[in-house]
């Protein structure tokens, strides 16, 4: 549980977020110093992405996020999980204070939309969801606003028109409805392809992390094989039963720890 300085610090943090979000591109600069001197302050938001970056390769994960196009611009696509946003935004701020990132050219070559100007596309595509991130995994979302997830819903929308463009897959917004037994269910199928592709995350985390012995290797990959298999089978009886199992096994390994989280988070979204 957080201690009152620690939920002071990050309601520090994610306001300065917020400033940036909601400020202009003239102080923008100074309000990411800001942004890395709260992250500094803040004991459990560091200990939080020095744990995510652990496993992480900033170069691979920015270049796969810059979308280049050869008629038209570039766009910036987000990862889902929220293992890979936390650490890489933080770089992204840490190059741009330090110069190794030209702000100016990097909002200009991959943030220009006809619908907000360079910079607001920047602070909604990159600090929007650092900041729900945040909210998300020190469970902060009962005491702010559900208006921060819904901007996060609303960039989506928009990012899955970019990314059909470029061949890629996103998982569009679906309207909220009760879940049913019913294979052409477009909420279903989205469900089962977003526990689909977290379960590939984490056999991914799962063989590369050398630290997990190899008896607990070996059961937490069959559970993730079966969950899987449930999955391309639409079966939400046995998917629920292998999540719940999979939360409870996974969750003490480190690597795990944030998309055993977010599988869980998804099965309880599905049933609210």
């Amino acid at each position: 549980m957080l201690s009152d300085k620690g939920l002071k610090d990050i309601h520090a943090l994610i306001a300065s977020c917020d400033e940036l979000i909601n400020g202009r591109y003239i102080f923008a600069e100074n309000i990411i110093e800001k942004i890395l001197y709260n992250i500094s302050q803040s004991e459990e938001v560091y200990a939080l992405i020095s744990e995510c970056m652990q496993n992480f390769n900033f170069e691979r994960e920015f270049n796969r996020a810059k979308i280049k196009l050869p008629t038209k611009d570039g766009y910036f696509v987000m990862p889902e999980s929220k293992a890979i946003i936390l650490p890489l935004v933080f770089c992204i701020l840490v190059d741009i204070r330090d110069k190794k990132i030209n702000f100016h050219e990097f909002v200009k070559n991959y943030f220009t939309s006809e619908d907000i100007n360079e910079f607001e596309n920047f602070a909604q595509t990159v600090i929007v969801p650092f900041k729900n991130a945040l909210i998300y995994c020190f469970d902060l979302d009962k005491e702010i606003s559900n208006e921060h997830i819904r901007e996060e819903k609303q960039l989506n929308d928009t990012q899955v028109q970019h990314v059909d463009e470029a061949e890629q897959t996103e998982q569009p917004t679906e309207p909220k409805v009760e879940p049913a037994d019913d294979d052409f269910d477009p909420r279903l199928q989205t469900f089962m392809s977003g526990v689909h592709l977290v379960c590939s995350q984490m056999r991914q985390e799962l063989a590369s992390d050398p630290k997990v012995k190899q008896d607990l290797k070996n059961d937490v990959d069959y559970l993730l094989n079966i969950l899987m298999e449930c999955t391309d089978k639409l079966d939400i009886k046995n998917v629920s039963a292998y999540i719940v199992a999979i939360d409870y096994i996974a969750r003490p390994i480190k690597s795990l720890r944030f998309l055993a989280q977010e599988l869980r988070q998804k099965l309880i979204e599905f049933y609210e």
